[in-house]
């Protein structure tokens, strides 16, 4: 059996450097298919590329079984597993450490570089060769930091076998771990499709909009497991670090999030290019920017210049990235300048009010929470290499450049899509607006009464309900004049007008969720409640209308980790009645040497009950406790949900075009 395990390791070695073979392959073959033209040349291109997803994905189950039978021959299984994890975790395990991880990468990578190969025969003939170039190029890039640089099928050194392994970071043995980094990975890897394609019509000339329709649907499938992904990491925060926040402008957590505005921009813009064939120039370098974001993002994780929970070990692998970016933007550069005889817009904006308009408002604004995201990630770097001491930037700085942004982003989702093409009049805007209006001050008079007076959390629940009005004002017009042309009742003329214009009411739920979720950030940030208190066992300590009671600590163990587990009760303050029973913990790793805070949590539709055991004097006998209560906190998850519902709905086919 150890022969066979070790064979396999071997087999997994051999399987990604085929992999990295055929990646080359069809790079070179793919070059002289574009400029021959050659059917025969354009097979071997499209074999070559599906051939090696076939090896890498062998490479990537052979890690998978390593570490499913605690293979410790093998380096990084040793490194991140050891007998006492739970199966799952050893799976987990195989994106847990650089190594893996990268591996994990290229498999997602060269699957959507196959999944393009398969179907080339329903793309353009011109697009398709330099289509697949790109997508080996970038499939040869990260085959060969696996290959030479981060091999996860290393043996380790020793002249024995170790009995156990290191086991895997404790942080790192949560649920949300198990599907956060995939979720992360199949976003930042699908980008590559739509920039594949742009680069082919960059290349080939062939710079209709065909390249933006064929990849419309990897864009958005991409874009909403980029929004899943950092969401679920989001939560995993909330629930595994113990500090009752889901958001710490993190730089790994900054380096997922600038894709996703750049990516969530183009999203808004292409509109645009389909229906005024404009903004061809400035959606090709959001394509670009947004692919290149996701290889920067991958060199701030693993080159270890930035400090982060997140954040790999250092590695020499950060030049080889650097290297990488900086080829595709002098690439992009050298075809954007090439071709912008044929880039130039064929129409112009005509008004600032109008559509386009606004679309274009609304990407500078993406990009410039983007550009101030960036900023404070690099700022200590630059800093350091500047004037030999590290800067940091704090959370207060990305709150008071991003929030108003943020806000500024809210209110043009409520007036980008219900805004004119072309120029609207004053007839189309008092339509669309006047009810919108009038019904947010009402709202901002009733939230001043109520007690909200700070500047922030005010206008974020009015521009949210003037967003979810101008949502409703549009769905009633659109209703009453299916109603009037159909001659059916308000329900059926609904039904029919969402099936007609499918795309534009899942965008519309898309916003909704963005709304939902904007609310829940809002209530959570600017009226939680956080309170440290120590209490003996039978003693009580109020929070908000909660009153909390220590009822028992006692002490447990298994075989991967000890821990000190304490029994509380959560009661209502005013009724006394007995809510729920909570038991947050703290969990001391025997193998990795390390302690975790398991927090308990009571997730409601009104707020989060959130206890974290800070600590226990077991010569006193008392425990101290961190508490929050997070109003409406679960509505951002509510609102991804909703979100990713929309996504869904945008995504369906249209029978018509079928």
């Amino acid at each position: 059996m150890l022969f066979w395990r070790i064979s396999l390791a071997e087999l997994g070695h051999f399987a990604q450097t085929i992999a990295w073979l055929l990646a080359l392959t069809g790079l070179i073959s793919g070059i002289i298919a574009g400029k021959k033209d050659s059917t025969a040349w354009i097979a071997t291109t499209r074999n070559a590329t599906m051939l090696a997803t076939v090896s890498t994905l062998f490479a990537l189950y052979a890690l998978g079984y390593l570490f499913y039978v605690s293979d410790f021959s093998v380096k990084y299984v040793w490194q991140f597993s050891n007998r006492a994890m739970e199966s799952n975790y050893k799976i987990t395990a195989i994106w847990g450490g650089m190594d893996g991880s990268m591996l994990l990468w290229c498999g997602i990578l060269t699957l959507c570089a196959g999944v393009v190969a398969w179907r080339s025969k329903h793309y353009p003939r011109a697009l398709i060769p330099w289509t697949l170039v790109i997508l080996n190029s970038a499939s040869l890039f990260f085959l060969t930091v696996v290959v030479f640089y981060t091999n996860p099928f290393r043996f380790i050194s020793q002249p024995f076998l170790p009995p156990d392994g290191n086991g895997l970071n404790p942080l790192l043995q949560n649920i949300y771990m198990q599907i956060h980094p995939p979720s992360l990975y199949m976003g930042f890897t699908m980008f590559t499709v739509p920039y594949a394609f742009c680069m082919a019509a960059l290349i080939s000339g062939r710079l209709t909009n065909d390249w933006i329709r064929l990849t419309r649907r990897w864009t958005l499938i991409g874009w909403g497991f980029l929004t899943a992904g950092i969401v679920l990491g989001g939560h995993w925060a909330y629930l595994e670090l113990g500090w009752g926040g889901f958001w710490a402008w993190d730089p790994v957590e900054n380096a997922s999030f600038m894709p996703w505005l750049t990516a969530t921009a183009f999203l808004h813009s292409v509109m645009v290019q389909e229906r005024k064939n404009m903004l061809k120039f400035w959606n090709i370098w959001l394509i670009v920017l947004t692919y290149g974001l996701t290889v920067f993002g991958t060199f701030l994780t693993r080159s270890g210049i930035v400090q982060s929970v997140h954040a790999f070990a250092e590695t020499d692998v950060g030049e080889v990235f650097l290297q990488y970016l900086a080829i595709l933007v002098i690439l992009a550069i050298c075809l954007t300048y090439y071709r912008r005889k044929e880039l130039k817009p064929q129409r112009q904006i005509e008004s600032l009010f109008s559509r386009e308009a606004a679309f274009l408002l609304n990407n500078l604004l993406f990009l410039s929470i983007c550009f101030a995201t960036l900023w404070g990630v690099m700022f200590p770097i630059l800093s350091e290499a500047v004037t030999g001491t590290k800067q940091t930037v704090s959370i207060p700085f990305f709150n008071k450049v991003n929030v108003p942004l943020f806000l500024l982003l809210l209110l043009m989702m409520g007036i980008g899509p219900m805004i004119a093409w072309k120029k609207a009049t004053l007839i189309n805007i008092k339509r669309s607006f006047l009810v919108p209006a009038l019904s947010s001050l009402i709202v901002t008079i009733i939230l001043l009464w109520a007690g909200i007076t700070d500047l922030y959390p005010l206008f974020s629940y009015t521009i949210c309900f003037f967003v979810v009005m101008t949502m409703l004002v549009e769905l009633y017009r659109g209703m009453k004049a299916t109603r009037a042309k159909d001659k059916s009742g308000t329900l059926q003329a609904t039904t029919s007008l969402i099936k007609r214009h499918k795309t534009r009411y899942g965008g519309y739920l898309i916003h909704l969720g963005v709304v939902i979720a904007a609310i829940g950030i809002t209530a959570s940030m600017a009226h939680k409640l956080e309170k440290e208190f120590t209490i003996s066992l039978g003693e009580s300590y109020q929070i908000g209308r909660f009153e909390i009671k220590l009822d028992d600590i006692e002490t447990t163990q298994n075989d991967n980790y000890q821990a000190l587990l304490s029994k509380t009760s959560l009661y209502d303050k005013k009724s006394k009645k007995l809510i729920e029973e909570l038991h947050p913990e703290k969990r001391f790793y025997m193998q990795t040497k390390e302690t975790t805070t398991e927090v308990a949590l009571r997730m409601g539709l009104r707020e989060d009950f959130y206890l974290a055991l800070a600590g226990y004097d077991g010569t006193t006998g008392k425990a101290s406790f961190k508490a929050f209560v997070n109003p409406l906190q679960v509505w951002l998850w509510i609102g991804t949900l909703v979100i990713l519902a929309g996504t869904g709905i945008v995504l369906l086919p249209d029978r018509k075009r079928s």
